[in-house]
């Protein structure tokens, strides 16, 4: 087989030449570099990993943040030729076998996998017989995003990657300067090849528009669908907002799905299926839905709240127009959102004082090696945020206390199996160390709180929405875009 990688593209994917920032990244890897790249949303971020697991043989290993990502991914894989396969929890056991036996036989040429599994002792047994190429991070801006807040694994692909005899590529469409000094230093990435391709995407048109409850967001919200083409997703912040929203569009007479982590894995596997062959217009959903999506009729992104970062609003909206057609993004705000994003601020890094003395609280209550069992009488008032924190809510003050490393998880006897049967389950226990790192939950806390402002600042800016966002991600822009609410045209 060929190792060019022009020719490989050709023949193995179909297409005459790369685009843009691909090529230099990939004979980066080739080469035995580290490489970090910034693609524009639809920019084939997945050809730059495809194309060198075709040339370099061996395993080719993609860190990636969603089941169902994974699932298009490897369906993308497939077709281009190569031998690919995930691993999930969803999994049954003798599947995930199967896929280890693969790997160490050297049966597989790429395999997507979530940032967790490679905590798993297994897995990193797995990985000592294997013959490892080349780890992809995709999505990398999520190292950034959600390594500091809902998933701490992502702060520890870097661990892994200083294990790997092998060049590390870290690929997104949204991130940064600082995202991107952030992304480098956690995966550790030595002297990388660095493509930053533009964030501009002047097809799409940008609008903020006022709007107080969200009965009257939704009807703003049908008035827009009616006038625009093709499909158009809908994003709501809670999945409760997702339903009433969905209610509304569909009573309106829009064949309208709902989309969030709270449906099963098949009713979510229906609706993406539906919106992908235009069997529904509309899908009314969380963030949980769209990463991956590449659909190119998508004429209008409309969010009923701004997200709580720029970052999350560019990703999201940045699904309208992928074939370069005009299409529209437009967001609602008012007053009360800055309150609820503080909130939700609150909620997620709480203030110091309430950590300290939640801290505090929980090491009178431990034992002489660091353990609070859950039924002591003395923490009855903390059980709602405790159980909360037990579901992996990833918000509340003993999240936050766990992300500084100031408690961790015990779980409860009864699940390892040794537990008799009929026997009164033993109650999960916590582990509280002395040290409260508040330092470290001070940044935590100011960089959430500095995001939430730069959301306010552009939805409250009187400038060129368009420069705004080139602005906060590190890039100049040439002049007014004339199409955006400021400049006085309003989006269609």
């Amino acid at each position: 087989m060929t190792s060019d990688p022009v020719a490989l593209l050709r023949r193995h994917l179909g297409y005459p030449g790369f685009r843009p920032g691909q090529e230099e990244l990939v004979r980066a890897v080739l080469a035995g570099r580290d490489a970090l790249g910034v693609l524009p949303t639809g920019g084939g971020k997945s050809v730059c990993y495809q194309v060198p697991a075709l040339a370099l043989g061996g395993l080719t290993l993609v860190v990636t943040p969603l089941i169902s990502l994974m699932e298009d991914q490897v369906r993308r894989a497939r077709s281009a030729g190569l031998r690919a396969a995930h691993l999930s929890a969803a999994q049954a056991g003798s599947v995930r076998h199967a896929t280890f036996s693969r790997v160490v036989s050297g049966e597989l040429d790429i395999l997507f996998v979530a940032p967790e599994r490679l905590g798993l002792t297994s897995f990193r047994q797995v990985l000592e017989g294997a013959d490892v190429r080349l780890l992809a991070v995709d999505e990398a801006h999520c190292i950034s995003e959600w390594g500091h807040d809902f998933r701490p694994a992502y702060r520890r692909i870097g661990a892994l990657c200083r294990v790997l005899a092998c060049p590390t590529l870290a690929l997104t469409a949204t991130a940064t300067p600082s995202v991107r000094d952030d992304v480098r230093e956690s995966l550790g990435l030595a002297r990388p090849v660095v493509v930053v391709r533009s964030f501009d995407r002047p097809n799409l048109s940008w609008s903020v528009h006022r709007g107080r409850s969200l009965g009257e967001r939704t009807r703003a919200t049908y008035a827009l669908i009616r006038c625009a083409r093709g499909c158009a997703i809908v994003y709501a912040p809670t999945r409760r907002s997702v339903e009433r929203v969905r209610d509304a569009l569909a009573g309106f007479g829009l064949r309208t799905e709902a989309y969030h982590a709270g449906l099963g894995g098949e009713e979510r596997s229906r609706v993406q299926a539906a919106f992908m062959e235009g069997r529904c217009r509309v899908v009314v959903a969380t963030n949980a839905f769209g990463m991956g999506i590449d659909k190119a009729d998508v004429r209008l992104v409309a969010h009923v709240h701004l997200p709580g970062t720029l970052e999350g609003y560019y990703q999201e909206a940045g699904r309208a127009g992928r074939d370069g057609q005009p299409s529209a993004c437009v967001a609602f705000h008012a007053r009360i959102d800055r309150r609820l994003a503080r909130a939700f601020v609150d909620r997620t890094h709480p203030p110091l004082r309430v950590m300290r003395a939640l801290h505090s609280r929980l090491r009178a209550h431990a034992d002489a090696y660091g353990l609070v069992s859950l039924d002591d009488a003395g923490l009855a008032s903390l059980r709602p945020i405790v159980t909360e924190w037990l579901e992996d809510s990833g918000a509340g003050p003993i999240a936050a206390l766990e992300r500084v490393g100031a408690v961790r998880r015990v779980a409860p006897a009864d699940r390892t199996g040794s537990q008799q049967a009929g026997a009164t389950p033993r109650p999960a226990r916590l582990g509280v160390r002395r040290r409260l790192d508040l330092e470290r939950a001070r940044r935590l806390r100011e960089r959430a709180l500095a995001k939430a402002d730069a959301v306010e600042a552009y939805a409250r800016g009187r400038g060129c929405r368009r420069r705004a966002l080139l602005r906060y991600f590190g890039e100049d822009a040439p002049g007014d875009c004339g199409s955006c609410d400021r400049c006085g045209a309003e989006a269609a």
